[in-house]
């Protein structure tokens, strides 16, 4: 009975952005590590290493503090022992950004590309995050 109520609930915007989110979520780590396997004809001038590390310093910032308002303040809060938490919530998908510029502009490294899966993996905010949380929303739930 569950599963006839979510099905209805479907419109054709609500399938694609879900197919959207899954998309990048998808198309993100796939090019982090298509960079490094492929050997991407970015050049490795000095030019190329500020743009891009700056990039990803920008994008570990985002993903740092989602990781931090999702996962550590709340914890913190707890240990705390106080009972008045208030959520905040971090960056959107829209940080993403600086992490698909950052893919493009710095050579392959094996260094900068473990980082950015790192990172990846920490930033909630991120849209493997959105694309698990839609998931939860709309598939059906089972038992």
């Amino acid at each position: 009975m569950r599963h006839a109520n979510v099905q209805q609930r479907l419109t054709p915007n609500d399938i694609g952005c879900l197919l959207t989110v899954f998309g990048i979520a998808a198309s993100v780590p796939l090019a982090i590590v298509g960079r490094h396997f492929l050997q991407t004809a970015t050049e490795n001038t000095a030019t190329n290493l500020i743009v891009g590390w700056t990039l990803l310093s920008i994008y570990a910032f985002f993903a740092i503090l989602n990781f931090y308002l999702s996962a550590i303040r709340p914890w913190l809060h707890s240990r705390s022992g106080a009972t008045d938490y208030k959520h905040v919530s971090g960056t959107p998908i829209v940080h993403t950004i600086f992490l698909a510029l950052a893919i493009f502009a710095l050579p392959p490294s094996l260094m900068a590309g473990i980082l950015m899966l790192v990172l990846l993996a920490l930033d909630t905010g991120a849209a493997h995050w959105a694309a698990l949380a839609f998931a939860r929303e709309f598939l059906p739930k089972r038992g």
